[in-house]
């Protein structure tokens, strides 16, 4: 039987069922190939489902046919928009049209005091309130943002499509979780019928919004940090369960910080930017490019520990810190004008500091899994220390680390790193890992005070392995 096209038989010894992947891939371009938004939201459990089917079977060695197959269905205008189906993007263009529609406002009172504003909509704003989005492909430059590096190119339209309450919430975590797979982050929107300037009194067609500031509102926004997220990027229920909302929003502030870094300082080493450059590249699993390793935790015991680890864990792993000045993050979260319960704070434009940090680890232990965490694969246990790369001396920077790997109940891998002070714990981060087992793409998550402080601080923080010897100090690639 001749397999789909999109399908890598080398990539997993894992025996597949010929007849029901194909019905699955055929049925994944048949909703893909849809003229019907509302379908492609409706079977995004599938659509999801698939995505994550290919790249657990796809190869690792940089040609996959799986990764190109599915790359090239997302990535045609009529696809792209499931990517920003979350509730970020959303919020990201209500909030523009609300702006803009009292600019518009004000601007019609100032130039024509003798004609009455309209309080009804026309059929463009009615367009524009079911969320028009043109969103970034990998292309060709855009000249509307300067603040974007050039190769996050072609705008696309894509349409966000109203669903029902009650499935609002699967549809805006699906739609994250896929937009973190496909991996490059889409740092502007385009929403139409709306002024790219309100200094401008042309309010059409387009207005190009950054979707950086809401990001950053959400994830520093401590209000999500609380014993119910175990202060990490969890649903706020205690279950564990990842919310890719949050790793989504931290994906997107990280990689423009990085991008605003490494431009400022004309930075090009290629140990500094995270693997984030080309759609569901790294995503997969053992896509660090190592054999995947068989053992268990029932070896013999005078096997080397590192070879009874499943996750990859000793090596040299590069880290990203962001963070905003304390009195700013008091400030946006502390300030008389709070929100009411459910809304977000207020988008901000505030510029982050930023720490690059070399981390060597070692495994220390191994051990069976607790009944609260995933059953597949051991905990493991692990220690290290951590230096400033850049800025070159930053005390905070440089310490011993802890930490352990483990399985989430749902099957996501799951870090928790402690940095250690003179013997004492000071700093916690709690990052899953995008892709699964040793998948290169990395870790993305929150860091915060080990004490649980609800009054911060805390930021995003994300991590990557570029070399499997814990002695690894070529200075020369990291700028």
């Amino acid at each position: 039987m001749n397999h789909e096209p999109g399908q890598d038989v080398s990539a997993s010894t894992t025996v597949l069922n010929w007849k029901d992947e194909l019905q699955q891939i055929v049925r994944f371009q048949m909703t893909l190939s849809s003229g019907s938004y509302e379908l492609k939201l409706e079977d995004l459990i599938r659509v999801v489902d698939c995505v994550q089917r290919l790249l657990r079977t796809a190869s690792v060695d940089g040609c996959s046919s799986n990764i190109a197959f599915l790359e090239s269905l997302i990535q045609e205008q009529k696809n792209i928009g499931i990517l920003c189906n979350s509730s970020l993007f959303e919020w990201t263009a209500e909030a523009t049209q609300i702006s803009s529609h009292s600019s518009r406002s004000r601007l019609q009172q100032k130039s024509n005091v003798d004609q009455p504003v309209s309080n009804t909509s026309s059929d463009d704003d009615s367009d524009a309130a079911v969320g028009s989005y043109q969103t970034l492909c990998k292309d060709e430059a855009i000249r509307e943002d300067e603040d974007v590096e050039r190769g996050y190119g072609v705008l696309r339209t894509a349409i966000c499509v109203p669903h029902a309450t009650r499935r609002q919430d699967q549809v805006h975590l699906l739609s994250a979780k896929l937009h973190c797979l496909w991996g490059v982050p889409i740092q502007l929107l385009r929403v139409p019928g709306l002024c790219s300037s309100s200094r401008d009194h042309d309010f059409g067609p387009d207005a190009v919004v950054k979707v950086h500031p809401f990001a950053r509102s959400r994830v520093y926004d401590l209000r999500q940090h609380s014993e119910g997220t175990l202060w990490g990027p969890f649903v706020d229920d205690g279950s564990g369960r990842v919310d890719w909302e949050k790793i989504e929003a931290i994906m997107i502030i990280l990689q423009y910080n990085v991008q605003m870094f490494t431009k400022k300082y004309v930075i090009h080493g290629s140990n500094l930017t995270p693997p984030w450059d080309r759609p569901f590249v790294g995503a997969t699993p053992y896509s660090l490019n190592l054999p995947p390793l068989k053992s268990s935790i029932e070896r013999a015991p005078s096997l080397p520990v590192d070879l009874q680890d499943p996750y990859n864990v000793s090596g040299t792993w590069m880290r990203v810190v962001c963070f905003l000045d304390y009195r700013e993050l008091f400030s946006f979260n502390f300030s008389e004008e709070q929100p009411l319960p459910g809304q977000p704070r207020p988008p901000i434009d505030t510029e982050e500091a930023i720490r690059f940090i070399v981390v060597r680890l070692q495994v220390t232990k191994i051990e069976k899994p607790g009944e609260e965490d995933g059953q597949g694969l051991p905990v493991v246990h692990f220690k290290g220390c951590s230096n400033s790369a850049l800025p070159p001396v930053d005390s905070n920077a440089n310490s011993r680390i802890r930490g352990t790997v483990r399985l989430t109940p749902e099957g996501e891998v799951r870090w928790t790193t402690f940095s250690v002070f003179h013997g004492e714990e000071r700093w916690r981060s709690e990052g899953i890992q995008i892709g699964g087992v040793q998948a290169a793409r990395g870790i993305l998550g929150y860091w915060f005070d080990k004490d649980f402080d609800e009054y911060g601080p805390a930021g995003p923080t994300c991590f990557w392995k570029i070399s499997s010897d814990p002695e690894y100090d070529n200075t020369n690639e990291l700028y």
